[in-house]
């Protein structure tokens, strides 16, 4: 009888440790409770609209999806943090910042590395996953030490008023009309690069510099202008057999020679592994566009 009551209590006490020490599906992903300052979500999978406000900083590790019929919202202000290798995968709907109704931004959204000592290609950055909206945005955002950054295919989102710096790519078009203008593309390895032939992206009044690359051009129906295109080791790759024309931009410089130098193209044979056209930039702005790029410079400061 004496045995018996020991293995009973034996048994009990293993019940309550496994019971204790073990999450329940139920449990998992869900957010904390609304009085924590910093939520971490891993593998989170939004199963309603959401709303992320500023009070909180959220941080993500793994992957955060944003399936079809669902929309997030980063409001101004929100500050969002990723791990190694985390991604935001979106299907449904994202807005990040500022609405683009609202007639000015007063507060930025940062999106940034959770690393100590941040680098490019920390985090794998937005995936815009073929998702056919029309109403994603991205106004008044800091995003910075991203593999690719914005990552968007097949899909259209404004890009407007950011500040895209220190990723590997900043943003990544894929068979898309995306608008970007008014932004600040700086010390990426790549600040743009567009791929499809049937889409029309819009590229303007931003600042492209200080990148390896500036834009990488395999889509030669993209719309390329008034933007200042300057310091970049290469403004401007052709990297396809038709033809481009990128009128009316600035290149730092308004000597023809000068500007012929940053561009690769067909002109470039010893540079290029296969036959690509050519990129004609005549005419050409000959001095900095005034009204280009990131339009708040002093909001910056506030994240420093």
């Amino acid at each position: 009888m004496k045995i018996h009551l020991i293995q009973y209590l034996l048994f009990l006490s293993i019940g309550l440790i496994i019971g204790t020490g073990c999450t329940t599906p139920d449990t998992i992903n869900h957010l904390p409770s609304e009085d924590d300052t910093e939520i971490v979500l891993e593998d989170y999978q939004l199963t309603e609209n959401e709303t992320w406000e500023p009070e909180k900083t959220y941080i993500i590790n793994g992957t955060l999806e944003i399936p079809q019929d669902t929309t997030l919202n980063i409001s101004p202000g929100t500050t969002v943090k990723f791990r190694r290798d985390a991604r935001l995968t979106v299907q449904g709907i994202l807005k990040i910042g500022t609405p683009l109704a609202q007639e000015q931004v007063t507060q930025l959204v940062h999106l940034t590395s959770d690393n100590i000592g941040p680098a490019p290609g920390d985090w794998n950055g937005v995936f815009f996953d073929h998702t056919h909206d029309l109403e994603s945005f991205i106004r008044g955002a800091i995003i910075e030490y991203a593999t690719v950054a914005l990552d968007v295919k097949t899909t259209s989102p404004t890009i407007e008023e950011c500040t895209l710096r220190f990723n590997e790519t900043a943003i990544a078009l894929d068979g898309s009309d995306a608008h970007i203008h008014h932004n600040d593309i700086l010390d990426n390895n790549i600040g743009i690069s567009t791929i499809g032939r049937q889409t029309r992206p819009r590229i303007e009044k931003n600042n492209i510099a200080k990148n390896e690359t500036g834009i990488h051009c395999e889509n030669v129906q993209s719309t390329i202008e008034h933007n200042n295109l300057y310091a970049n080791i290469f403004a401007l790759r052709l990297n396809v057999k038709f033809d481009l024309t990128v009128a009316n931009n600035w290149w730092g410089s308004p000597d023809p020679v000068g500007i012929a130098n940053v561009i690769i193209d067909g002109a470039d044979p010893g540079l290029i592994a296969k036959q690509v056209g050519t990129v004609h930039y005549e005419p050409f702005v000959e001095t900095r566009i005034a009204d280009a790029g990131f339009p708040y410079p002093t909001l910056l400061d506030r994240l420093k």
